[in-house]
């Protein structure tokens, strides 16, 4: 049985992001052999990232950075569900992945979903980068999610557009 943790990369109330990971999780209920977890940033109290070492040259000692590694690394896959802030990722996102040692994401693979009213795009592009200096597989395929069309009213309609980009990242990680 393959698992995939679901990291969404966003603490705002309200945040849409939460909706995409229901999505996420009810499209890979659908994949025979596939596990989800929800690995949700507001659970993690990790302060701006200001260790002595890098993680690359010794793991942080931080029990929430040791715990986030943790279900990082249990996990056989990541999908990073971003919102796109200022043509990037969030802070809280980025200064988690700092917290992370290379080691915890080398070879594994690593999907991208990503949402803004641009579709994320940008902020898929930078993760993108982040995630492949710590040598993750990352598969071409990611997922665009439009908050105009892709939202109605509030509430995250999936085109069976995006519910086949889905299941092609979902099954290329398991």
């Amino acid at each position: 049985m393959s698992s995939i943790a679901i990291v969404l990369g966003s603490v705002r109330p309200g945040r849409a992001g939460e909706q995409v990971v229901r999505w996420i999780e009810e499209q890979a209920r659908q994949l025979e052999n596939v596990k989800t977890i929800f690995v949700d940033l507001c659970d993690y109290d990790l302060p701006p990232f200001a260790e002595e070492m890098p993680p690359s040259m010794k793991a942080p000692e931080l029990a929430e950075a040791v715990r986030l590694r943790a279900n990082l690394e249990a996990n056989d896959a990541v999908v990073f569900v971003t919102p796109e802030y200022n043509n990037s990722i969030p802070g809280v996102l980025k200064n988690a992945i700092d917290y992370v040692p290379p080691a915890s994401l080398k070879d594994k693979a690593v999907g991208l979903v990503g949402y803004s009213w641009h579709g994320g795009v940008a902020a898929l592009g930078h993760l993108r980068e982040i995630v492949a200096t710590l040598g993750a597989a990352i598969p071409e395929q990611q997922v665009s999610i439009n908050l105009g069309s892709d939202f109605q009213d509030g509430t995250f309609t999936p085109s069976e557009e995006l519910n086949g980009q889905l299941r092609e990242l979902l099954a290329s990680l398991a």
